[in-house]
């Protein structure tokens, strides 16, 4: 059985680890399950315990297990079958004694060292967080699993006071439904796409529709066959609206003769609705069952489902009815999330109209929306991935190019050892992070403040910051966590002592290793002494094969002599670009070029093209999830590019077949050769080199694809890159 307040309590204080992230790392290598304190407030046998109860049935827990903190008042706590899954039950003060309460769970939280700490009971949620944060738990979810009413006017000047405080001693934020989440976290947190969805999943099959039950339970309960049933299951409490609820029986029985109403559950007001049940007349045609271990089966004995309650986040109890298949009438208090088979929302004026006029058909289920197993594997892949060590990406963009495509690749990479927050400003990157299912945080700037805001919500132990204004504002905002400096580009500024050199190696004093993709940079920064013995060269992760696999055009139709991938902004030198074409195209008059990307000098290179008549030569198809369909179908691949620090799309464009023409700067002297292609210095370079390789295509592809396999590096680069994260 389940244990009490002394037993559970810790007895003394014991030397904590210096993170608890490190405990779970300990505990994932010896094949332990992680465990995840959930905090249950007083328990009661409500909705919120039914959905937690059947998280933990259904969740792998040799992977995750659950420690249920309950107030030491609760009542029908399922300690049996709790233990019986492996879990433990730990009693602990009620939070209406706030200082015992926070006392025991800050030391309760020391001493289980838990990775996560889960707590269920809404805007209360606040005080067992703060205890958590106190304690040195890194994850600590605020799950939002209900809303409030006016009418509930005592509740809400709590709910009311604490709901401010709601996020800020929680790591995450769950919901329930897209209500709930507003509600508790706010509209600007949720439309930042922050407040994770949870549905109250269920086990569809076991509430599937039973006719030997529905035959069964009637004559048990006292009901015939022929009787016309309206069923309610939920505590009696002022949030179901169990007043409303019989004067609307009393209604439908004036008409519907054989009309009956089962009431299933516990509560404070139910002595109150027996007297009104009573004082009606109606005491022959309402049962109270009390609270029930076989609801799933009492839903096959309904002929409807009515649930008018004043406030809801998302009731499994509606859920599971509409699974049972049974006709289902919801006051439109509750969220529409909850629809997905054989329910009807309305407004109370027409709650009674509908159960005396509508005909009322139970229909098969047709949907999993709410399938527990689904639901089970996306929390347990959420717990295990938040109980690793997590690292910040640092981005100063808000697009997708080079730099963003190598800190997916990292990302997607070693995901198994590490929780990556990627952080950058809002833009169309959140559009691409949302599709790869990359966790992200945006801020308004990359500022120290904005940076320090998130480093203070996730406490990483690193931060991966990408190129030099990141970099130097990350180790501004980090404080004792380390950073990585990433650098993927060597822009004139480095190679002097200006502004931008001196202020990045003042930061460099708080930077703990330096990531070049080449080593021309850490050989052309001016100040490199600043960095003893930190810079190492990393080159930029690239596979072959990953590229053609991406390719869905055939090849051999090619639409376009000449193709450039990157950025229309200064660097890439999209004006040159023009010029080449331009010139290229007295010898070419048919010459036809691509651009690949978007950027600020959009409308400037717009109107080169229509000044100088290109129109017919050059087009701009702006950013594309798949550029390498593009490539496929060029002949040559060109970029006249001022710097560059690795070159990906030159790589990745070699790998198609394309011979390239590249400026020869930063790290395109070493990867391309003469046999693959050229570096050029001058206009007339790009021009000549172009002639000669259009001359010989066929020589030259084909000694881009054996340049290729010898740059062909992925598994390396991210062996090189979990290494240093090690260290």
């Amino acid at each position: 059985m389940g244990s009490n307040t002394k037993k559970q309590a810790p007895k003394a204080k014991t030397q904590a680890t210096k993170t608890t992230k490190k405990t779970s790392r300990k505990a994932q290598e010896k094949s332990e399950p992680i465990v995840v304190a959930q905090i249950m407030g007083k328990w009661v046998g409500g909705g919120v315990e039914a959905v937690i109860m059947n998280y933990y049935r259904h969740i792998d827990r040799t992977k995750v297990r659950f420690d249920f903190i309950c107030d030491e008042d609760s009542t029908n706590i399922p300690y049996e079958e709790i233990e019986k899954l492996g879990g433990k039950v730990i009693l602990c003060p009620p939070y209406q004694k706030l200082p015992k309460y926070l006392k025991f769970l800050k030391q309760l939280f020391k001493e289980k060292k838990y990775a996560i700490v889960h707590s269920n009971i809404n805007t209360l949620s606040v005080f067992p967080l703060y205890a958590a944060k106190k304690a040195g738990v890194l994850v600590r979810i605020a799950h939002s699993h209900s809303t409030s009413n006016p009418k509930e006017w005592k509740k809400n000047l709590l709910k009311n006071a604490l709901r401010p405080f709601s996020k800020r001693y929680a790591t995450d934020y769950f919901a329930c439904s897209e209500l709930a989440g507003r509600y508790l976290f706010g509209n600007k947190t949720f439309d930042k796409g922050e407040v994770k969805i949870i549905h109250n999943a269920i086990d569809v099959e076991k509430f599937k529709y039973d006719p030997e039950a529905r035959k069964e339970l009637r004559k048990e309960i006292g009901i015939k066959d022929s009787d016309f049933v309206i069923g309610h299951i939920g505590r009696f409490v002022e949030q179901k609206n169990h007043r409303f609820l019989i004067d609307i029986f009393a209604e439908v029985k004036k008409e519907k003769k054989n009309a009956k109403l089962v009431l299933v559950g516990q509560g404070p007001l139910r002595e109150e609705i027996e007297e009104k049940v009573k004082n009606l007349g109606l005491e022959k045609d309402v049962f109270f069952l009390g609270q029930r271990s076989d609801t799933n089966k009492l839903y096959s004995v309904f002929d409807v489902f009515c649930l008018p309650s004043l406030y809801e986040g998302l009731p499994v109890v509606g859920v599971e009815a509409q699974a049972n298949g049974v006709p289902c009438i919801f006051s439109n208090n509750i969220t529409k999330e909850t629809i997905y088979n054989n329910a009807v929302m309305l407004d109370y004026k027409d709650i009674c109209k509908t159960l005396l006029n509508e005909k009322l058909i139970r229909k098969i289920a047709n949907s999993n929306v709410f399938d527990i197993q689904k639901t089970v594997k996306d929390i347990q892949d959420y717990y295990l991935a938040k109980s690793k060590p997590t690292i910040l990406h640092v981005v100063g963009s808000n697009v997708f190019s080079g730099l963003e495509k190598v800190a997916f690749g990292i990302i997607k990479n070693l995901g198994d050892s590490y929780n990556f927050i990627y952080v950058t400003k809002d833009g169309s990157i959140r559009q691409k992070l949302e599709e790869e299912n990359i966790d992200f945080a945006l801020i308004k700037s990359i500022t120290p403040s904005e940076i320090k805001r998130v480093i203070k919500k996730y406490n990483p132990v690193l931060i991966h910051a990408h190129d030099y204004r990141a970099s130097c504002m990350s180790a501004i905002a980090a404080g004792k966590t380390p950073v990585i400096s990433h650098l993927h580009a060597n822009p004139t500024w480095i190679k002097g002592v200006n502004k931008q050199s001196i202020l990045y190696s003042i930061c460099g004093r708080k930077i703990k290793k330096v990531l070049t993709v080449s080593d021309v940079i850490g050989e052309e920064f001016k100040l490199k002494n600043s960095f003893k013995n930190k810079i190492e060269c990393v080159s930029n992760p690239f596979s072959a094969e990953e590229i053609v696999k991406k390719v869905t055009v055939d090849p051999n139709d090619k639409k376009y002599d000449i193709c450039c991938v990157g950025r229309l902004e200064e660097p890439k030198d999209p004006f040159l670009f023009c010029e080449i074409v331009e010139e290229l195209r007295k010898d070419f008059p048919k010459i036809k070029a691509v651009w690949v990307g978007e950027g600020p000098y959009r409308q400037e290179i717009e109107a080169i093209i229509k000044n100088k008549r290109l129109g017919e030569n050059i087009e701009l198809v702006g950013f594309q999830n798949n550029p390498y369909n593009y490539m496929a179908q060029s002949k040559v691949f060109v970029l006249p590019t001022k710097w560059e620090g690795f070159g990906l799309a030159v790589i990745e464009s070699m790998a198609l077949g394309l011979p390239v023409v590249v400026s020869g700067v930063g790290g395109l002297r070493f990867i391309v050769n003469d046999k693959c292609g050229r570096t050029c210095i001058t206009n007339s370079d790009f021009l000549e080199a172009y002639k000669s390789i259009n001359s010989n295509l066929h020589k030259y592809s084909d000694n881009a694809l054996e340049r290729v396999k010898e740059l062909d590096n992925s598994r390396a680069y991210y062996r090189q890159i979990k290494a240093i994260y090690e260290k």
